[in-house]
Formats: structure tokens, C-alpha cells, sequence
């Protein structure tokens, strides 16, 4: 005889299968148990997840179509983005960001280290800005602040990049480095940060992170990819 079948016969021999006796005494949760472990509408860190992304779900809802869809087209052909639109994108994902609690953003970047010791150079960066500009339709001298998500802000910063790798080689005029967001990453709020994905380039447009050899392998696969399907017929 099994294990439970030996502990339904020490409970209610007149019904060993109907769920009697101390073998489903076992199994039944408590009060305590079930309000731990099987309450209704229970929060935890899956109930919230991915609610604070920008993803294209979002971006749908939140862009106009027309807006939506040249955005979306500038991802597949890599065009640059109209300063109009990247306004009007800056504009929707500012009003967004506020709505998620955030109150400043950041160009989130991971630099190469140089052998700094961390394993795939999980050491981010974080280029930090509040979300305020000055208010230049002011006739003011002393110009009034306003909260705001500059556009060119979002879409491009710089940093010094002297102190990366190679950055003491370059002269001086040219050891800044710039972030520019990816824009096939969502950006998102964690912490009341607007973090925004980016690459990291250094003045000529050499990669001095993880993200740039990324995507350019990325670019040439999908290059290469589609000259062969192209060469054996299976291509447009």
C-alpha cells in the first residue's frame, strides 16, 4: 500500500476516497496559508511588470498614428528622425514619464571598463539631468525654469570620454564622447529616472562601449544575411 494511501486509511475508513481523513487533512490549506499564498487580487513584482516601459504598445497609444508610423520606419531604414517629430516624441514621452512619478532622465550607457573587473562590463553609466530648461519665451533677463524633456537632450548628450579606454590618447579638443539613444530600446522609470538606452560614441565615432559593436554586428548579419537569400533566389 502507498504512503497516502496508508494515511487515508488512518482517517475515515467509511470514505478513503472521497477526500476524508488525515491524508487530505494534509493537503488542505489553512486560513493562514491561504491568505498568504492564495489571496485575492495579491500584488507582487509581477503584477507590475513592465508597467513603468515605454514599449511599442505605448508608443501606439500615446503618438499619433502618422508620428507612430514614421518612427517605426526610421527604426527599419535607419533614417534620421525630423526635428518636428523629435519633438513631438520628446513632448509624449515627457507628459508619460511625469505620469510614472519621474522627475528627471538619464542616458543609460555601459562604457568598456579596461579591464576594470566587471564581468561583461555590467558597470553601467548614467549621464543624470532634471527635467527642467529654461523658460526662453520669457522676455525675462534672468530667464525663469519650466519643467520640460528637451528634445535634443533626449535624443543626444555628451560626456568626456577622456577617461575610457584610449580617451588619454586623443586630444584634448576631442575627448569628449557622446550618448545617443537607441532608439530599438524602450526607454523607461525605474527609481523615478527616466532612463533612456544609449550608445556611446567618442568625437570621431569610434565604440568605447558594448552597445555600438552590438549593433553594428547586428546591421552586418542582417547585411550579409540578405545578400545570401539574395544570391541563391530567395531574396526580393
Amino acid at each position: 500500500m502507498s504512503f497516502f494511501g496508508c494515511l487515508a486509511d488512518r482517517g475515515d475508513p467509511a470514505s478513503p476516497k472521497t477526500g476524508g481523513g488525515m491524508a487530505a487533512s494534509l493537503f488542505q490549506p489553512t486560513p493562514r496559508v491561504s491568505s498568504m499564498f492564495f489571496a485575492q487580487n495579491q500584488e507582487d513584482a509581477l503584477t507590475d511588470m513592465a508597467a513603468a516601459v515605454f514599449d511599442d504598445d505605448t508608443m501606439r497609444a500615446r503618438f499619433p498614428s502618422a508620428l507612430y508610423t514614421r518612427f517605426r520606419e526610421s527604426l527599419v531604414k535607419g533614417t534620421p528622425v525630423t526635428e518636428d517629430d523629435q519633438k513631438a516624441i520628446a513632448n509624449a514621452i515627457f507628459k508619460w514619464a511625469r505620469e510614472q512619478g519621474a522627475v528627471s532622465f538619464a542616458h543609460w550607457f555601459f562604457p568598456m571598463r579596461g579591464g576594470g573587473g566587471a564581468h561583461g562590463s555590467m558597470c553601467g553609466a548614467l549621464k543624470m539631468d532634471t527635467m527642467i530648461d529654461l523658460d526662453w519665451s520669457s522676455s525675462e533677463g534672468t530667464k525663469p525654469f519650466m519643467e520640460a524633456l528637451p528634445y535634443e537632450r533626449l535624443f543626444q548628450g555628451e560626456t568626456d570620454g577622456s577617461s575610457f579606454p584610449n580617451g588619454g590618447l586623443r586630444a584634448t579638443h576631442t575627448a569628449a564622447a557622446f550618448t545617443t539613444w537607441d532608439r530599438s530600446s524602450p526607454v523607461f522609470v525605474l527609481d523615478r529616472v527616466l532612463r533612456v538606452p544609449c550608445a556611446f560614441v567618442t568625437h570621431l565615432g569610434a565604440a568605447i562601449d558594448d552597445k555600438i559593436p552590438l549593433l553594428r554586428s547586428n546591421d552586418a548579419v542582417n547585411r550579409e544575411g540578405l545578400r545570401l537569400l539574395q544570391n541563391i533566389g530567395r531574396g526580393g
